[in-house]
Order: C-alpha cells, then structure tokens, then sequence
C-alpha cells in the first residue's frame, strides 16, 4: 500500500532552506496586518497613581493594611512570607519562601523613606512610628482603621474623625501624596542595593486585594465569574478555549477548598497523564478503535486505494447478503 503512496507522486528536488524562510516572511505579514487590522483593544490598566488619584481613601486602607499585616500579601503566606491567609496546602509550605515580602517596609517605611530624601517633613512623624512600640503601633492602627471607615476625601484629601492616630494619619496622607505623584511605582521597583537593578514584584503586589478585585468583578473576571474567558474590553470575545479549565474551578469541591488551585493543577495533570498512557493502558486503549472515528477520517483513501479484488469480494458479499 505504502509503494502504492509513493509512485503516485512525482519527485522533484527542493531547497527546503527556501521554501521554509519564504513560508516564514508570508506567515510574518498575514500576522502583523490581522493584528493590526483586527486585534482587541488593551484594556486601561489598573496603576497605584490612578488608584491613589481616583480612591484616596481605599489607598490609605491598603497602606493601613500593609502596616498592620492584614493586607493580602502582608498575611499571604509562603512563597511571599510566613502568613497564612493564602495557604494552600503542605506543598506550599514545604516549598517555603522563595520571594521574601515584608509589606511594612517594602510597601510603605521603605518608600516614605525614600520620599523623606526629598521632602524632609516626612521624617519626624516617619521616627516617630518607627521607633514607638509595637503595641503602640498596634494601637494606632487599629484607631485609624476604624476611622478610614468613616472616612470621606474633600479636593483630594482624606478626611477622618478626630481621634488618637499619633504619627499614623500624617504617614498615610504621605504616602497618599507619593502614590499621586507617581514616584510609588519607581520606589516599589527600586532595588537599594543595586543601582541598576529593577524588580517589578513590589510594584504588582501592591494592588492586591480589594483594588483589584473591585477593578474586576465589573468585568465579570473573577474567578467565581468564570473569569479568564470573559473579554476585558466589552464587545470582544474572551479566551473560550479556557472554558475547560474554568469549569473545573466551578465544581463545588473545588470552588470550596482552600487548595482550589493545587485541585484543578492536580486534575488538570491526571487527563494529561491519561491521554498521554493511552497506548499502555488496557480497556482505556481500546476507546479510539471502538469510537471508529479513524474510519470516518480515512474512509475516502481506502476507497481510492482498495484493490479490485476487494471491490469485487465486498459486492459478492453483499450480493449473498441481500440474497439470503
């Protein structure tokens, strides 16, 4: 049958070095004028200076929170630190931490530090906070936080109720001021030690939490809202072919667990596996020849190329059929 394949085709000498590079430069342009001509809008990206600029009250309750530890990152856990808020399994913790994050510092003391080079008021209440206690600190915070809840912004600054703050309110109208101006995201990425070294982890976790969350779930992204397949840019279509994946997440054994992601990662690994063994696997093997689809696929080739002995013997046959 293969000779058969063979001999119904001419051989001709091809340079194949050229034939692959003018494929490539054709494939190249079809790509770059679709993309072009048809490619989705990006979606207007969610920044601290815009957030500080359009929420200054829900920046100071991140600021706050990255002080007192209940941030999202702050009591993440491993790979970032030693919270638990966001621990999935023992994996997680056996891995460790592996991107050290100390919110406090590297998301507010350290910045304002930075700031304080600049503009000197900043360092009386920035010493004062530092070197108090920590059950102090303790103490303000937690006034503070109860006080953001009642909080309103006047021509751009957060206004609270009286109360005992101490260094506290000064520090976070600060830190407010440095997210508007745009300098935050520079001291989120700037690496102390080495001048020309930049590292972005910072930069993207400090959003974290409750600003992303209420920049998504207008967008229908969540992860309760089969998120990835939903488009962040309306009239456009989303990533459908997620939808496999996503629908895992909806399972209620899933969606319930704390190790939501370790599940889906771990089934997502067992029908890889499984399709991957295939061959070796009895009973399971036997699925592709039962289902036939090969015959659908390859049904017209064995028409072509059936013998006429065969043609003949299937017509006897169906002649003796038809006849008894």
């Amino acid at each position: 049958m293969m000779d058969d394949v063979v001999h119904d085709y001419r051989m001709v000498p091809e340079d194949f070095v050229k034939h692959l590079t003018v494929t490539l430069v054709i494939v190249v342009i079809v790509v770059l004028v679709a993309s072009m001509l048809f490619s989705v809008p990006e979606a207007k990206p969610l920044t601290i200076k815009q957030y500080a600029e359009t929420n200054p009250v829900g920046f100071e309750e991140v600021a706050l929170r990255a002080l007192d530890g209940q941030g999202r990152i702050a009591n993440y856990g491993p790979p970032y630190n030693h919270g638990t808020g966001n621990v999935e399994s023992g994996i997680q913790q056996m891995v460790g931490i592996l991107h050290p994050i100390n919110a406090a510092q590297d998301f507010v003391l350290k910045p304002l530090a930075m700031a304080a080079s600049i503009n000197p008021a900043i360092r009386p209440p920035l010493k004062t906070f530092t070197h108090a206690s920590r059950s102090r600190q303790v103490f303000w915070e937690s006034q503070l936080s109860l006080a953001l809840g009642h909080a309103y912004q006047r021509n751009g600054r957060v206004m609270l109720p009286s109360g005992e703050y101490g260094p506290l309110a000064p520090l976070l109208a600060d830190t407010l001021n440095l997210g508007r101006s745009g300098l935050m995201s520079g001291a989120l990425i700037r690496n102390s030690q080495v001048v020309t070294r930049f590292d972005n982890q910072n930069y993207l976790m400090f959003l974290q939490g409750a600003p992303l969350h209420g920049a998504v779930t207008p967008l229908q992204l969540k992860g309760t809202q089969w998120g990835i397949i939903h488009p962040a840019v309306k009239g456009y279509p989303g990533a459908w072919w997620m939808t496999i994946p996503t629908w895992i997440y909806q399972w209620p054994f899933v969606a319930n667990s704390p190790a939501n992601d370790a599940i889906a990662l771990f089934l997502g690994l067992l029908a890889w596996l499984l399709l991957a063994l295939t061959p070796w696997i009895p009973v399971w093997n036997q699925v592709p020849k039962w289902a036939g689809v090969y015959r659908l696929i390859w049904k017209r080739y064995y028409q072509e190329h059936q013998k006429p002995s065969d043609r003949l013997g299937d017509q006897g046959g169906a002649r003796s059929v038809r006849s008894s």
